[in-house]
Order: structure tokens, then C-alpha cells, then sequence
């Protein structure tokens, strides 16, 4: 008996967070929902509009010409990524190389192949090479 009062306490306990986060939950969900229509549109395009467009490129980056360092190929999905601060902040968290590389080509504003003329690329480049060499 002495070894049950404690797990039933352990036991109401679980179900007091439990209970505590639904309604945290519910909190959340109603405090979204009221979100006026523009700024809902605006974190959707922020979050998640690019989701897509990041996994493809993550995809790219270990297919067969990329392990190739055929970064050329990478140049539009690149490009146009870089110019959607949502993707690019999804791209940083999701893959090491691609942090590193944003970090010294668009922060710290260092080209790090100086042969390769284009920043793009350059970019492109550092990351297949963090990759797969």
C-alpha cells in the first residue's frame, strides 16, 4: 500500500498538466484564430509558404550531381529561396552547411571561392563541398 499512494499522486499529477496544457492549447488556438485575415496571411507566408521549396532544395543538395559539385544546378532553387527570409531561416535551422555557408557569404560577407565570381554560387559551392568532401 505505501508504494501505491505515491503513484496515484505521481498519476493526478500528469493529469493536472495534462489538463493545465489543454487549456493552454485552447488559449493558443482561440488567441490564432482571432489574428486579423492580413496578419494570418502574413506568418503563413513568413512560416510556411516556402516548406516545399526548402525540402526540395535540402534534396538537391545530396542527389547526384550535387555530390558531383555540380553547383550550377543549384543557382535558381538557390536564388530564389535566399530572397525569402522564411526559407532562409528554415534552411539555417535544418542544415548545418547551409547556416555555415549563409553565415560567411551574406553575414560576415566573405566569398569564400573567390574563383567562383558569383556570391551565389560561391555559396551554392561551399555547401556541396561542406557536404561531400
Amino acid at each position: 500500500m505505501k508504494y501505491i499512494i505515491p503513484n496515484m499522486q505521481r498519476e493526478s499529477q500528469n493529469i493536472d498538466e495534462c489538463k493545465s496544457n489543454i487549456e493552454n492549447i485552447q488559449k493558443t488556438l482561440y488567441a490564432v484564430q482571432s489574428l486579423p485575415d492580413d496578419v494570418l496571411r502574413m506568418v503563413y507566408e513568413d512560416y510556411f509558404e516556402c516548406k516545399k521549396e526548402c525540402d526540395e532544395f535540402i534534396k538537391m543538395l545530396d542527389n547526384e550531381s550535387s555530390t558531383r559539385l555540380e553547383y550550377r544546378l543549384l543557382y535558381d532553387a538557390s536564388k530564389k529561396l535566399l530572397d525569402a527570409p522564411c526559407a532562409v531561416e528554415y534552411l539555417r535551422k535544418k542544415s548545418k552547411p547551409y547556416d555555415w555557408s549563409y553565415t560567411e557569404h551574406f553575414i560576415n560577407k566573405r566569398h569564400v571561392f573567390k574563383r567562383v565570381p558569383d556570391v551565389v554560387d560561391s555559396f551554392n559551392l561551399t555547401i556541396l563541398m561542406t557536404l561531400h568532401h
